[in-house]
């Protein structure tokens, strides 16, 4: 294939793990000189030298460069802003790919014209998982619906003309929450979103302790305070409502348990509940700090 494509990674402190990435792209059987990597640091480590020695080193082209401390909608822009191509495949730090993951990605948008973004698959979270490593196994059953709504941007491919129509990363976001603001800009000016069975990966390093998932989940609820006030949802509220929240964890405990056979599984129930209490005092810090309240005006 010729497609031009961007991928883009967006890394803060990262430095102990963004080799994961590295390796993932590097081993892409899509052709290189038709590849470019954007590398857009926050970084108080030593990513940004990390980033720009595996620049050197890479036959892929590679455009590196600092967010100077802006927020994460913000930052993506800034990798949308120095694009090439079609499209822009988003990298996490930790995200293993398939080898065939790129070109998986191009040949399915290729083929649906009508699509704006489309996801991979997660086949695994990691080889071997911890009890509170199983909070991570949520992406397997989110990754099977065919047709979402929304979508996180760990692995996606957006087609660059249609985050152009949809207006772009919101720059007003400071943390998490900007891939479901601009899935949902991208459904809303009639693009659709969609799931490619065949490309493939998993997040390597799930939160390993009970501390480390309780910040990203205060941090996912900060955000569903700012998309609450946007999108006047009240599904941001209603999942924190505790007998729901431990309803909703023991229905997927069980059905992660019918994908992995993995006993473990069922303990996903109850770090869900564990994970919507932190997002809802994520939520209402933002509501005392006034994050969101803006989009009500």
């Amino acid at each position: 294939m010729n497609t031009k494509v961007t991928m883009g990674l967006c890394v803060k402190n990262g430095a102990k793990i963004v080799k994961t990435a590295f390796d993932s792209i590097s081993i892409q059987d899509y052709p290189h000189e038709f590849l470019k990597l954007v590398i857009v640091d926050d970084s108080s480590d030593n990513t940004l030298s990390l980033a720009m020695k595996f620049a050197q080193e890479t036959d892929i082209k590679t455009f590196v460069t600092s967010s100077k401390g802006k927020g994460l909608g913000e930052t993506r822009q800034i990798a949308v802003d120095n694009a090439e191509g079609d499209y822009i495949v988003w990298v996490d730090d930790d995200l293993v790919l398939s080898k065939d993951f790129i070109r998986n990605q191009v040949e399915f948008m290729e083929k649906n014209p009508n699509v704006g973004a489309a996801r991979g698959i997660f086949t695994q979270v990691a080889p071997q998982v911890t009890i509170i490593g199983v909070a991570g196994y949520g992406p397997l059953l989110y990754s099977r619906s065919q047709n979402p709504k929304t979508m996180s941007t760990a692995g996606a491919i957006f087609r660059l003309k249609a985050l152009e129509s949809a207006g772009g990363f919101d720059i007003q976001i400071k943390g998490a929450g900007e891939d479901i603001d601009i899935s949902t800009r991208l459904r809303e000016s009639g693009w659709a979103l969609s799931t490619n069975n065949s490309a493939r990966s998993y997040p390597k390093y799930p939160p390993a302790t009970l501390k480390a998932l309780w910040q990203k989940h205060f941090w996912y609820g900060y955000a569903n305070h700012f998309l609450f006030h946007r999108y006047k949802n009240e599904r941001w509220l209603m999942q924190y409502f505790p007998p729901l929240a431990l309803w909703v964890g023991l229905k997927m405990s069980y059905s992660i348990y019918r994908i992995t056979k993995m006993k473990k599984a069922f303990f996903f129930g109850i770090l869900h509940s564990f994970n919507m209490i932190a997002e809802c005092f994520g939520f209402i810090r933002a509501h005392l700090d006034g994050y969101g309240h803006a989009n009500g005006s």
